[in-house]
């Protein structure tokens, strides 16, 4: 059983200003910054305070990266974590950076690979007009699960994202996405997302022919601390399985509902479920799942002394 967990949200969670905390106090983290900025060829200082440059997917994809590496620093800092003890779990893009917590690659390589599979996603989203739509249902006479996943396939969209606690994301072209909207299925609420393509689905079958071959570039290691995929949320077998699974995820959907299972299957009774920055979604989701669990969202710097005097004292 591990002792913490450590998720890492995807995007849509960025916001501006998000890396501005994670730098006060916080010896050499501008020197990391200033590198990682390097490897991606971005300024990521300037582009996290840039709301329309943020919304590039190629923007945002590093700065995410970036932001939950320098609170995940801090937090070790911070608190005692044994490797050994650690379960990791991404959520899309968030997978990079769970990877480099769980010593799978160098954050030098997350941010590399995020840089990379952000560009090829944007100039797959340029390609065909698509888009994503959140679908949950109704507080009286909601939908079940099973009714919303045959609605969203009956329009001829995608299931993306099976976030779990009866929250789901559709995707597709913009067309039928439009049409899914402006008439949701009875029982359901449907609210179109800010993003620029349908990520998850085959719409995204050119991004991952370009991210596959950055793959190829950038080594991988053996890990120190667990980590589940987000396709199936089992655990990671090794850099060979992780490879493949980084790839496949780009046009497969994200099952953070098998995550949220694994999780509470291998992590203690009372393991502090921790969401590094740009924190929030995951921890809204754990806590709607199971009440009463320990969970924690780093949005900025201060919640990291929190989050270190309530566990550290068993709080």
């Amino acid at each position: 059983m591990y002792d913490h967990v450590i998720t890492v949200p995807g995007q849509g969670s960025h916001r501006p200003g998000m890396l501005d905390s994670w730098l006060d106090g916080a010896p050499g983290a501008h020197d990391r910054l200033a590198e990682w900025s390097e490897i991606a060829g971005l300024d990521l200082l300037a582009a996290g305070r840039d709301a329309a440059a943020m919304a590039d997917t190629a923007v945002a994809q590093p700065l995410i990266t970036a932001a939950a590496l320098l609170s995940l620093a801090r937090l070790r800092d911070r608190l005692d974590l044994d490797p050994g003890r650690v379960l990791f779990a991404g959520h899309s893009v968030g997978e990079l950076a769970a990877a480099a917590g769980a010593g799978c690659l160098t954050p030098e390589a997350a941010i590399a690979l995020a840089r990379a599979r952000g560009q090829a996603m944007s100039a797959a989203c340029h390609a065909a007009p698509t888009g994503m739509a959140a679908v949950v249902p109704t507080k009286r006479d909601g939908a079940s699960d099973e009714v919303i996943v045959t609605e969203v396939l009956a329009a001829g969209l995608s299931v993306a994202n099976r976030n779990g606690s009866h929250q789901f994301v559709a995707a597709g072209p913009l067309a039928a996405l439009e049409v899914f909207t402006a008439n949701p299925p009875r029982g359901t609420r449907v609210l179109r997302l800010e993003v620029a393509g349908a990520f998850h689905t085959g719409a995204m079958a050119s991004a991952q022919e370009r991210f596959a071959r950055a793959v190829t570039e950038v080594p991988f290691r053996e890990p120190d601390s667990a980590m589940l995929g987000n396709g199936d949320g089992a655990l990671v077998a090794g850099p060979a399985d992780l490879r493949a699974r980084l790839v496949a995820q780009l046009t497969a959907p994200v099952r953070w509902d098998l995550c949220s299972a694994s999780i509470a299957e291998h992590a203690a009774e009372h393991a502090p479920h921790i969401e590094l920055a740009p924190a929030g979604p995951l921890t809204k989701l754990v806590e709607r799942a199971r009440p009463g669990v320990r969970a924690f969202a780093l949005r900025a710097a201060q919640d990291v002394d929190r989050v270190a005097a309530l566990v550290g004292s068993g709080a």
